[in-house]
């Protein structure tokens, strides 16, 4: 449920983007308040809390979004993340509203977990393999899994493909007990 509300948020803003023209502005404007939010989690409390006047909040808004330049466009939607008390919900809409990006550009994101760091050029291999196999950019981002002990984990999309030694002698010895049982 709360990622649905998250994505109709997302959602909304994207098509404010689109019909102005600055849906990947608005986009890092979104990461930018959220970079803020993140660093100052006092924030969403003085946002969230009821004791402080609506309009108050509202201000705080308005003194946010002159700050960091944001547009009218962003800073109205974020006063409406306050309004609705929706406003803790921010880093989930930004990952929605990028992935919403990601479709509006045909790009995909693909994490790809491996054991070691890889070397640059195998890092490159991968990133055009899988641009290959999904007609689409890739977004790759690499990250290092001592646990799996050899072979490669790629998230892609919703698709999980498990290459690990890990995985694979976790299933030979499931084989091995059910012979057993």
């Amino acid at each position: 449920m709360k990622s649905a509300t998250s994505r109709r948020f997302a959602k909304a803003l994207i098509e404010v983007g689109q019909e102005d023209g600055a849906y990947q502005d608005y986009g890092k404007q979104l990461r930018t308040a959220l970079a803020v939010f993140t660093g100052a989690p006092e924030l969403y409390k003085v946002l969230l809390n009821p004791m402080h006047k609506i309009e108050e909040r509202q201000g705080l808004i308005d003194k946010l979004s002159e700050s960091l330049s944001l547009s009218p466009s962003v800073g109205r939607f974020l006063k409406i993340l306050v309004n609705t008390r929706n406003v803790k919900r921010l880093e989930d809409i930004s990952a929605a509203y990028a992935r919403l990006e990601d479709e509006l550009a045909g790009r995909i994101r693909a994490t790809v977990e491996s054991p070691v760091d890889l070397p640059p050029e195998l890092a490159e291999e991968i990133r055009k393999k899988l641009g290959e196999a999904s007609g689409r950019e890739v977004l790759v981002s690499f990250s290092k899994n001592p646990a799996l002990i050899g072979g490669l984990v790629i998230k892609l999309d919703n698709t999980i493909l498990d290459g690990s030694l890990k995985t694979q002698l976790e299933l030979m010895k499931e084989k091995i007990l059910e012979g057993v049982v």
